[in-house]
């Protein structure tokens, strides 16, 4: 035996010796002779499912499995690939049987309950428990006291306002502490007690100094304005802000008993609540415009327009010194200085407590003077508890008790050693987990732990969007081609440089009428120069333009141009749900521009765009076309890409290396495998 025939058996024996000893990620099993062919359709089932082509994975895994049917490698990734491609319930099936067989891991389990909960139709109303306490005193270089409001961006970064400090501590999802800022040389807070943040502006109302502040999501003073007065734009103790999608700011000016409307840059605009308001301290816009105004010296809630007008007050007779409100729903939490929380419910007009909690030891507790309120997008909820100098934070019980789902969609492997993982990492619910920490991921090659050399959470891609325009080839969409070039128009006028758009055109068959690109014109010259057929098979066209923007980092969206008529070919390959389930998989929202909402098919388009996060249009609309480049921005690609590098030496011989990625959100935990064939 030669000494390289040696050398490789020797590195074959180690690497079945560090295999076997795995508890998560299974080596390759022993082939018969007549069982090799299997594993060279696993492997080539793996290359396609690694470049989204999920149907041509699916055949040759299956084509593996009809070789060695009790190889679970392939079934396993059939069952991700049916998933990826909206065949929930056929994914469901896979990972049943080897359930069934007693060949199912506990990553597979996971995923498992995981399809198990979203096919039955789990929802998010669980009720909220005890999280964890962040205490101002024990943190050091981002130490707090007396912390006043809470801001969450929409990242999910958590802000917190601290009066005594004079600060802001900004915290990841795992609520570690990241940045610590209070201005800039010479232009130091002084008190602050208000925080508002929309995009990446941050407003912050400096109660000590008269100020309003504005700095970015990293901290970065940007600007001031305010002196003390009570002339209009001027303040005395400025108690709580809210910064409008507009581009408004309302702020309580406590002292002056008013509400004052400015602009971004601090020019006054109106005075609101004049003569009405006593002490005005938290301040809260909802979704119609209408405000909300803690009136602490009044004890009680002030409603007011958009337009300033008086509307309604909202009392409480346990209402001491409310502080401060947060928004969700249709319900108002209300932060009670004396009293502690209380909650609205605006459609019943009933009100409950959220007097005391119990906390990790199982200590019932409650609040000393809770000065603020908020949510975020996962629906856990924080309370700035301010003679404490902590946070208190609650979570959905079934988010505390249920595991992440992950999902490695893709493995790069073509850089070897460099390797990298387009991962999707969503809550019980489906939702995305934004912003996990760099050291919250874990990736085990082989059962041995990788050092993470880099993490990208798509935030740079973010200022993108990659459309598919999927119109209808039919005689009257054609016919009102002006329609609809007025309700595109806005969107493509609207086209930067890194952006791509593709028109397909939807007839018997699915065509491309023009490339990814970014030229307005062309795009709407192609529009215009369809031949019109009798048949659309909008549902091949929908999976189509899916399927082409699977490659593409940043927003992603499918927007369908239709005229709303029946057509019997419309979804006989691909049925709504199929694409409801491929589109949210991938978290693409579709967006129908329909015109009329007369026709046969308009109901399905309508439960298509809701349950994918898009909308139902009918054109002309009125002019609430014009948004859907903000719509299409403010579905952020939320996938995580991880990369590290092999420390796998087959020494020539092709060697398949199983990997298992690992995330924590908060109490929560979840693990993915995947794995991926030496060169």
């Amino acid at each position: 035996m030669g000494r390289r025939t040696q050398t490789k058996l020797f590195v074959l024996v180690l690497l079945l010796g560090i295999l076997t000893q795995s508890g998560w990620s299974e080596p390759l099993p022993n082939f018969g002779l007549k069982e090799k062919e299997a594993r060279t359709f696993f492997k080539r089932g793996l290359a396609y499912y690694n470049k989204g082509e999920f149907a041509a994975a699916r055949e040759n895994f299956v084509r593996s499995l009809s070789i060695k049917p009790d190889f679970v490698h392939p079934k396993f990734f059939l069952s991700e690939a049916y998933y990826l491609s909206g065949d929930w319930q056929e994914s469901l099936s896979e990972l049943e049987q080897l359930e069934s067989s007693n060949k199912l891991d506990l990553i597979s389990k996971n995923r498992l309950d995981a399809l198990r909960y979203r096919l039955g139709g789990g929802n998010r109303k669980d009720n909220l428990e005890y999280y964890k306490s962040i205490f101002g005193d024990d943190l050091r270089r981002f130490r707090f006291r007396n912390p006043a409001d809470l801001a969450v961006d929409e990242e999910g970064y958590l802000y917190v306002v601290s009066f005594d400090t004079a600060n802001v501590v900004k915290f990841d999802a795992n609520g570690f502490p990241v940045e610590n800022f209070k201005g800039s040389f010479g232009r130091n807070l002084e008190g602050p007690v208000g925080i508002s943040i929309r995009g990446k502006s941050i407003f912050v109302a400096d109660y000590a100094g008269d100020r309003i502040y504005e700095f970015d999501t990293r901290g970065t003073y940007i600007n001031r304005f305010g002196s003390t007065g009570k002339d209009p734009g001027s303040f005395h103790g400025p108690a709580g802000l809210y910064f409008t999608k507009e581009g408004f700011l309302y702020v309580s000016d406590m002292g002056n008993n008013r509400i004052q409307k400015l602009s971004r840059t601090g020019e006054p605009l109106q005075e609101i609540g004049v003569g009405v308001l006593k002490q005005p301290a938290g301040i809260k816009v909802n979704n119609r415009g209408e405000i909300f105004v803690a009136d602490r010296g009044n004890k009680r809630l002030v409603v007011f327009d958009h337009e300033g007008n008086f509307l309604k007050e909202i009392n409480n007779p346990s209402f001491k010194r409310p502080r401060n409100l947060s928004i969700k729903d249709n319900k108002v939490v209300v932060a009670d200085e004396t009293a502690g929380l209380f909650i609205y419910d605006s459609v019943s007009k009933t009100w409950s407590g959220f007097d005391n909690f119990k906390d990790s030891k199982n200590t019932v507790r409650n609040f000393d003077q809770a000065f603020s309120v908020t949510f975020d997008y996962t629906g856990s909820m924080f309370v700035a508890d301010f003679n404490r100098h902590r946070i208190e934070s609650f979570s959905p019980k079934g988010q505390l008790s249920s595991n992440l789902d992950l999902i490695v969609e893709r493995t790069i492997s073509s850089d070897y050693p460099d390797i990298s993982l387009v991962l999707h990492a969503k809550d019980r619910h489906g939702v995305p987990v934004k912003a996990i920490p760099r050291d919250s991921f874990r990736i085990y090659e082989m059962d041995n732990l990788s050092p993470l050399i880099g993490l990208t959470d798509m935030k740079k891609y973010n200022n993108r969007v990659s459309v598919s325009i999927v119109a209808e080839n039919s005689q009257i969409v054609s016919e009102s081609y002006a329609t609809i070039e007025k309700a595109i128009r806005p969107f493509l006028s609207e086209i930067r440089v890194d952006d791509k758009i593709q028109l397909l055109r939807s007839g018997r068959d699915t065509q491309t009428a023009y490339p990814f690109g970014k030229s307005m014109y062309d795009i709407l010259k192609a529009l215009r120069s369809f031949v019109p057929e009798e048949e659309s098979q909008i549902g091949k066209s929908l999976q189509r333009g899916i399927t082409d923007l699977l490659d593409s980092l940043g927003p992603r969206a499918i927007v369908a141009i239709v005229s709303g008529k029946d057509s019997k070919a419309a979804f006989t390959q691909f049925s709504p749900t199929k694409i409801i389930r491929f589109a949210v998989a991938h978290d693409i929202p579709i967006y129908f521009l329909c015109l009329g909402e007369n026709g046969e098919s308009v109901s399905v388009y309508k439960e298509i765009a809701e349950k994918t996060g898009g909308k139902f249009l009918t054109i002309p609309s009125g002019g609430t076309e014009k948004n859907l480049r903000s719509w299409i921005d403010s579905k952020k690609d939320r996938r995580y890409l991880l990369s590290f590098k092999s420390r796998i030496n087959p020494d020539g011989m092709d060697v398949y290396v199983p990997v298992v990625v690992e995330a924590i959100f908060r109490n929560s935990n979840g693990k993915a495998e995947t794995g991926f064939f030496t060169p």
